[in-house]
């Protein structure tokens, strides 16, 4: 008996054991297929990871040589394959961990920058194992315009002296404040004013007025300097008033430097007196432009001292002294752009255009100066914009300090500035015109809308450009 007994309990034990046996097993067997899935979950998550990261590899090629193109590199497009106004191309030769390759291929429509590009890119990467992992993202792009606010300064904007004032206009319309029928006049608030430094206090307002908008590149509204008598805001705004729904924080731009043009031009004398360009004896260049060299320009005196540009015509001016004064204006003396006719000068040395300024009906965009100094070069440059009457202009002088002065309480500065700082002193008035957010031409250009497909249905528009 004791026998048997002592058997049936080693066999409940060894039945009770195996139980336990089979538990653990099954346990061991769950978790291990269990985290073999988190495995392969996890590589997979990693790999569309890497696969998003391949697109925007293939978008950045894309968008490189577009820029390259508004550049006017004759081998932006070198690599590509070139139908019509389509341009593809299958990047290849990536590797990713574990024996994983990818590729991308990339479609661009609209290669030839007739109208803004399209770009959509394919990245496939391909595991040792598994399906392979694609991502599709579709961009289109937009030209930029350097001149998309009034004034923007990437260090400090300065209001000094108070009672100066921002807001814009439409010389598509018509001059500043002109009628426009129906009670309308050609005068918004919508004027802007910013300031890309993270410091405290880079924009210092005092008690002028900006009526639109204030852009500062703090996270905080800390970048913000605003007197008792400030005012941001609309045209309703009373004094100390600071509309915030009208203020953008961490507000960023670039900066890049000018470049003069390359093409060939004419050399001649300094100019110190009247003149007028294009001269009859002057050949314009294949562009239908008229280019010169010139050591300087320097106008005083009485009136009848102008630098006239014939209406029509089209000058661009580079000054080639290294020192000293490159433009200057005063007294009676001016600069005349005729209608339909444009100026642009490249300078690298200081400037000071005062005196009755530059006439050039409404229109900022027929004058348009180019600082060519470049970020981080020795020395400093100074442009010092101010007139006795209204005084149309673009500048773009990034590594320049810019000083304008509208001429008093009477005087006006109609255009778009950036620069380095910018010192806005007196009673000046600042009008921004609109029309200069589309000055685009040679702009790079930027994505205004980024989307993965992510649907069989959004993808097929593309299917035939992206099987190659």
């Amino acid at each position: 008996m004791k026998t048997t007994f002592a058997a049936a309990q080693r066999g409940s034990l060894m039945i009770v054991a195996m139980i336990f046996s089979l538990i653990i097993a099954i346990s061991l067997s769950s978790y291990l297929s269990l985290g073999m899935s988190n495995l392969r979950i996890s590589n997979r998550a990693f790999y569309a990871n890497a696969a998003i990261n391949l697109a925007e590899t293939g978008l950045e090629q894309a968008m490189w040589s577009v820029n390259k193109a508004v550049d006017g590199d004759a081998n932006a497009w070198t690599g590509w394959t070139i139908s019509g106004s389509h341009a593809w191309r299958n990047f290849t030769g990536f590797s990713f961990d574990a024996n994983s390759t990818g590729n991308v291929r990339v479609y661009v429509r609209n290669y030839t920058l007739s109208v803004a590009p399209v770009i959509i890119a394919r990245s496939t990467i391909t595991p040792f194992t598994g399906a392979p992992i694609e991502k599709w993202i579709r961009v289109a792009l937009e030209k930029r315009s350097l001149f998309a606010n009034g004034l923007v300064a990437k260090d400090t904007l300065t209001f000094s002296g108070g009672n100066a004032s921002v807001d814009s206009y439409d010389s598509r319309l018509g001059g500043y404040n002109a009628s426009l029928g129906g009670g309308n006049f050609n005068r918004y608030d919508r004027g802007s004013a910013g300031s890309a430094s993270v410091d405290v206090n880079s924009f210092t307002l005092s008690n002028s007025d900006i009526f639109g908008y204030v852009s500062i590149g703090t996270s905080d509204y800390s970048g913000l300097d605003v007197g008792p008598n400030g005012i941001v805001g609309d045209f309703g705004a009373s004094a100390g008033t600071i509309d915030y729904s009208r203020v953008t924080t961490d507000f960023t731009a670039n900066f890049e430097d000018a470049v003069e043009p390359a093409t060939a031009g004419t050399t001649i004398a300094a100019i110190g007196g009247a003149f007028i360009l294009p001269r009859g004896i002057d050949s314009p260049a294949a562009d239908g432009t008229y280019y010169y060299d010139i050591p300087n320009i320097s106008l005083s005196g009485n009136i009848s001292n102008v630098l006239t540009i014939t209406p029509g015509q089209d000058v661009v001016v580079r000054i080639t002294d290294s020192a000293g004064t490159g433009v200057s204006v005063g007294g009676n003396a001016s600069i005349s752009v005729g209608v339909g006719a444009t100026l642009g000068i490249y300078c690298d040395i200081d400037v000071s255009i005062g005196g009755n300024g530059i006439a050039n009906s409404n229109d900022p965009a027929s004058f348009q100066f180019w600082s060519t100094k470049v970020a981080g070069s020795a020395g400093t440059q100074t442009v010092s914009i101010r007139g006795n009457g209204q005084l149309n202009a673009v500048v773009y002088a990034p590594n320049a300090d810019v000083t304008m002065n509208g001429g008093g309480a009477h005087g006006q500065v109609s255009g778009a500035v950036v620069a380095d700082n910018i010192t806005v002193t007196g009673g000046s008035e600042f009008h921004y015109d609109e029309a200069l957010s589309d000055m685009t031409d040679g702009n790079p250009f930027g994505i205004s809308t980024w989307n993965e497909l992510t649907t069989a249905a959004a993808r097929s528009l593309y299917t035939a450009y992206l099987s190659f």
